[in-house]
C-alpha cells in the first residue's frame, strides 16, 4: 500500500459514528463524542486510521485515541495522518498524553514534552488522572 492511496477526512457530529465503528472493531475502549473533531484515513473505503481531538475549556484540544489498524501499522499512516490534522491545531495549543516509546513519532509531528507548570490547570488534574494508571505516561504540546 502507498501513502498516496489513502483518503483523510475530517468528521464531526453525525460524521462521528464512522469513526466509531473503526474504534468498535480495532479497539472497542475508544469511542468518540459528538462534540470531537475526528480525523480518519480510508484505503479502499476502509477506515485504517483515526484520531480525536476533543475540546477543552480553554478553546485548546486534547488529542485522543490515535490508532492504526494493526494490519496498517509502521507504514507512517500515523504520522500523515497527524500531518492532515494539523490544520486543526496550527492556531491553538494541542496537548497530549503518550507512553514514552510513542514521544519520538510525536516530536516528527511537531510535539515537545512540556511539565506540568506549562499546562492549563483543568489539564493538570486530567493527566495527573491517566499517570495512576500508567505512570510513566507523558504530557506533549503542539508548537
Amino acid at each position: 500500500m502507498n501513502l498516496n492511496e489513502l483518503q483523510f477526512s475530517r468528521r464531526q457530529g453525525l460524521d462521528v459514528p464512522i469513526a466509531n465503528q473503526f474504534y468498535k472493531r480495532v479497539d472497542k475502549r475508544l469511542k468518540a463524542r459528538a462534540d470531537d473533531v475526528v480525523w480518519t484515513a480510508q484505503h479502499q473505503g476502509q477506515t485504517v486510521a483515526a484520531l480525536r481531538l476533543r475540546p477543552l475549556p480553554t478553546g485548546d484540544h486534547l488529542l485522543t485515541g490515535v490508532l492504526v489498524d494493526p494490519e496498517f501499522r509502521t507504514r507512517g499512516i500515523a504520522k500523515r495522518l497527524l500531518a492532515e490534522a494539523s490544520i486543526d491545531f496550527s492556531r491553538r495549543y494541542l496537548y497530549l498524553f503518550c507512553e514514552p516509546q510513542l514521544a519520538p513519532l510525536y516530536n516528527t509531528a511537531g510535539f515537545v514534552q512540556v511539565q506540568k507548570i506549562d499546562m492549563p490547570d483543568h489539564l493538570v488534574g486530567r493527566w495527573q488522572a491517566y499517570q495512576r494508571k500508567t505512570p510513566e505516561l507523558i504530557a506533549m504540546c503542539y508548537l
